[in-house]
């Protein structure tokens, strides 16, 4: 038990990997929306998305950890490779993929914020 605590952060201090992680996520919706307009914005939705999906399998191998949350964040990958490979829907694929999987992480969210509410 001591050593479980010591793991976890004190309650009064952010998660300083999940605040870069919500701000990443909120970069590529917002990239990814500018990508209809701007040629650069796609290119960064594209990358945001790749490192996404890089960085879900490592921590999904590393942690053994394959949650749903983790196939979320690759599959935009597939409509990023689509969209490079000459079928432009394939980006607009990505985005709603990558809003597919935000409204999955808000919802697991709440979900575990009210399971740790409840006595």
């Amino acid at each position: 038990m001591m050593e479980e605590d010591a793991a976890r952060p004190p309650e009064n201090q952010w998660d300083l990997g999940a605040l870069m992680h919500a701000a990443a996520g909120i970069s590529a919706i917002v990239l990814g929306g500018l990508m209809y307009s701007r040629m650069w914005a796609r290119d960064l939705f594209s990358v945001l998305m790749v490192v996404s999906a890089v960085s879900a399998i490592y921590f999904s191998w590393r942690h053994d950890a394959w949650v749903r949350g983790h196939w979320l964040a690759m599959l935009p990958v597939i409509g990023i490779a689509l969209g490079y490979g000459g079928w432009p829907p394939g980006f607009t694929l990505a985005y709603v993929a990558l809003w597919l999987a935000f409204i999955h992480f808000v919802i697991r969210g709440i979900q575990s914020r009210q399971s740790s509410d409840s006595p």
